[in-house]
C-alpha cells in the first residue's frame, strides 16, 4: 500500500519559511554588522589618531569651505537650503546678502567689518595710511586660495609695500624728488620709473562671491566709503553677463519658493538631514575617501556653478545686462567723486581660447556648445559699451589677459590659478602706481644750489614809480543753501 505523499507541500512551506528567515536576518543582520563595523572603523581611527586621514583632498576641502552657508539672524541654518558650506553669510536689506563677520576657517578670516582681512579696519584712519578698497564677486575674494596672504587684495598690497621700501632704500633708482639742475641729470632721470606715493599702503577685500554691480554699489555706498577709501578697485562683470536683467542685484537663497511649498521643503530638509547624518559616519568617510572620492562640485554653491543657460542668446537681453552693468558702475564713479577708481572687466576662460591647456580644454567641453559663443559676445558688447560710457573713470579689460599664458590659468571659468592671480595681481598694481605716482617738484631757493654765477655789476637807482593798486575780486558769499549747492555742482 502506497503512502500519501506530502512532499509538495511540505516544501512549499519548507521554501516559504527558509525566504522568510533569510529576510528577517538580511534586515536585522545587515543594519547590525554595519553598526559593528562603524564602531570597528571609529576604534581603529581614534586608537591610530589618523583622524585627518578620512578628511576629503585639499581641493575639495577648500572647495567647501569658500561654499555658502545661509543663516538667519540668529545664526541658524534655514531648514531645507543646502548648509554643508563653512563661508557663513546671511540676507540683508541693503546688500542684498553679505558675510557674517568674525568668522574662519583653515583657507580665510573674514574681519568684523565682514572684510577679508586678517585684523579690523579702524574707521579712523591711522596717519600715513593709504587704503585701496578691492570689490567684485568671487574672483576678486580669491576662491580656492589657501589662505588670506594667497588672496588678490595682499598680493597687491605687498607690491606697493615692497616699492615704497625700495624707493627710500635705494632712491637713485627712482626719479628723484626734486628736478635736476643740469640736462643730463635731467636726461638720466626721465628714463628711472617714477616714484609712488610715501605711506603705509593697505588693500582691503571688500569683495564678496557673487556679487554683481547691484550689490557693489550698495556696498560702496553704505559700507565701503565710511572708511575712507584713497583708491578703489572694481573686479567684476561675469555676474552681470550671467544674471537675468530683471534683477538689479544678486539675491541668495530661494526662500521665497520654499514658503510657497511648504511639503517639499519638508521633504528636502529631512534628505538634508539624512544627508548629513550620513556623511558624518567614518564608513562613509572611508568610501568618499578611498573608493568614491568626492569632487570640487559636491559642494558649489550657486555661484560656484556655470553652464550656458545662465547666458542669455538674446541680443535685446544681452544689451540689458550690459546696460545695467554700465549704469551701476557710473553711479559707483559718481558716488566715488574725486577718489580714483578702476573699473576692471575681470578674465574669462574663452579669452584664452589661443593657448588652452588639456585641462582648460576640459572645462571649456564641460560647459556646453554654446558657452563660448554667448560669452564671447557678451564680452564684447560689454566692453564696447563701457569704453564709451565711462568716460570719466578709467576702465580696463582683462578679458583676454591671460591669451598668451601657456601653462593653465583657470580652474573653473572665472577663477585662477595661484600663478595666474600673481599675474593679475601684479597688473592691477602697475594701474594703481599711476594712480599714485609722483612727480619730480620744481626747485625751491632752500635746495642746494650749483655754484653760483658771478653778479651782474650793480645798475643805478632809479627811483620808484608810484603804481596804482589794481581792482580785487571776491566772490559774493552765497545768499542761500540752494545757491551753494549749485556752486558745488558747478565744480
Amino acid at each position: 500500500m502506497r503512502r500519501p505523499r506530502y512532499t509538495s507541500s511540505w516544501q512549499s512551506k519548507r521554501k516559504s519559511s527558509w525566504l522568510r528567515n533569510t529576510l528577517l536576518l538580511i534586515l536585522i543582520g545587515l543594519p547590525l554588522l554595519l553598526v559593528l563595523a562603524e564602531l570597528i572603523a571609529r576604534g581603529a581611527v581614534l586608537a591610530t589618531g589618523s583622524t585627518t586621514q578620512l578628511l576629503p583632498n585639499k581641493n575639495v576641502a577648500i572647495a567647501q569651505s569658500y561654499a555658502f552657508k545661509l543663516q538667519d539672524a540668529n545664526g541658524n541654518s534655514y531648514p531645507g537650503l543646502p548648509d554643508a558650506g563653512r563661508l557663513q553669510v546671511r540676507r540683508s536689506p541693503l546688500l542684498g546678502y553679505e558675510l557674517i563677520p568674525s568668522q574662519s576657517s583653515d583657507y580665510w578670516q573674514i574681519n568684523e567689518q565682514s572684510f577679508r582681512q586678517d585684523s579690523a579696519v579702524p574707521a579712523n584712519k591711522p596717519a600715513g595710511e593709504i587704503r585701496i578698497f578691492l570689490m567684485g564677486n568671487s574672483t576678486a575674494f580669491t576662491n580656492m586660495a589657501d589662505k588670506n596672504q594667497k588672496a588678490l587684495a595682499f598680493k597687491i598690497e605687498k607690491l606697493l609695500s615692497d616699492r615704497v621700501r625700495a624707493q627710500n632704500s635705494s632712491p637713485e633708482k627712482f626719479k628723484p624728488k626734486e628736478i635736476p639742475y643740469f640736462a643730463d641729470q635731467i636726461e638720466a632721470a626721465r628714463a628711472l620709473p617714477p616714484r609712488i606715493r610715501d605711506g603705509s599702503y593697505r588693500v582691503i577685500a571688500a569683495a564678496v562671491p557673487g556679487y554683481s554691480s547691484g550689490n557693489e554699489l550698495a556696498l560702496l555706498a553704505h559700507k565701503v566709503l565710511a572708511y575712507s577709501p584713497n583708491a578703489l578697485i572694481v573686479l567684476d562683470g561675469y555676474e552681470d553677463l550671467r544674471s537675468p536683467s530683471s534683477q538689479p542685484a544678486r539675491e541668495i537663497g530661494n526662500i521665497e519658493q520654499l514658503l510657497r511649498d511648504p511639503i517639499a521643503q519638508y521633504r528636502q530638509h529631512q534628505t538634508q538631514q539624512f544627508n548629513n547624518w550620513s556623511n558624518s559616519l567614518y564608513l562613509v568617510k572611508a568610501w568618499q575617501k578611498w573608493v568614491v572620492p568626492a569632487n570640487i562640485d559636491t559642494f558649489s554653491s550657486e555661484y560656484q556653478v556655470f553652464n550656458a543657460e545662465q547666458l542669455s542668446k538674446e541680443p535685446k537681453e544681452i544689451q540689458k545686462r550690459v546696460d545695467r552693468y554700465l549704469y551701476n558702475a557710473q553711479q559707483m564713479n559718481r558716488l566715488a567723486a574725486d577718489i580714483p577708481t578702476l573699473i576692471v572687466l575681470q578674465p574669462e576662460i574663452t579669452g584664452k581660447q589661443k593657448s588652452l591647456t588639456k585641462e582648460e580644454e576640459g572645462i571649456l567641453k564641460s560647459l556646453g556648445s554654446d558657452y563660448s559663443d554667448r560669452i564671447s559676445n557678451a564680452y564684447s558688447l560689454a566692453d564696447k559699451t563701457l569704453s564709451a560710457g565711462l568716460t570719466s573713470t578709467k576702465f580696463i579689460n582683462f578679458y583676454q589677459l591671460f591669451q598668451d599664458t601657456k601653462q593653465q590659468a583657470f580652474i573653473d571659468p572665472i577663477h585662477l590659478t595661484e600663478a595666474s592671480n600673481d599675474i593679475l595681481a601684479q597688473k592691477l598694481y602697475e594701474n594703481i602706481e599711476r594712480l599714485f605716482s609722483v612727480q619730480p617738484a620744481a626747485n625751491t631757493p632752500n635746495s642746494e644750489t650749483p655754484p653760483q654765477q658771478p653778479l651782474a655789476p650793480p645798475q643805478p637807482l632809479t627811483p620808484p614809480q608810484p603804481t596804482t593798486p589794481e581792482p580785487t575780486t571776491t566772490s559774493p558769499s552765497p545768499a542761500s543753501l540752494s545757491e551753494t549747492l549749485k556752486r558745488v555742482q558747478g565744480q
